[in-house]
């Protein structure tokens, strides 16, 4: 009897780890469907909620920011991304008032390959 308790929370507890883990897959697989159809409105909206942190991690040559921002963008080096970002700050980030307006403007100083 006090085995098939022990099965029996052992089995309620394994099923409600994967029940989190269904929730948590559920989750992750619809953010990665939003981001695949609309790459562009995750990018403004990262841009937009985080513009002041990138803007200070940009003045000091990286950060998570950055970081999230170059992979957000597509770019293959988040370190380089961050020297060009650091490098080109305030043709990038002068008089920007929009997040449209950032990504016109790293996409005109960054070129095919550059940051």
């Amino acid at each position: 009897m006090k085995q098939n308790i022990k099965t029996l929370l052992f089995a309620g507890l394994v099923s409600g780890l994967s029940a989190c883990t269904a929730f948590t897959d559920i989750t992750s697989s619809t953010s990665s469907t939003l981001d695949a159809v609309t790459p562009d409105i995750t990018l403004n909206n990262f841009i937009d909620k985080r513009f002041d942190a990138i803007r200070k991690d940009a003045a000091s040559g990286g950060g998570e920011n950055i970081d999230a921002l170059a992979e957000l963008m597509g770019k293959d080096d988040a370190t380089q991304f961050a020297t060009f970002m650091q490098q080109n700050y305030d043709q990038l980030f002068s008089n920007v008032n929009r997040s449209s307006e950032l990504i016109a403007r790293i996409e005109q100083y960054s070129g095919p390959n550059k940051g």
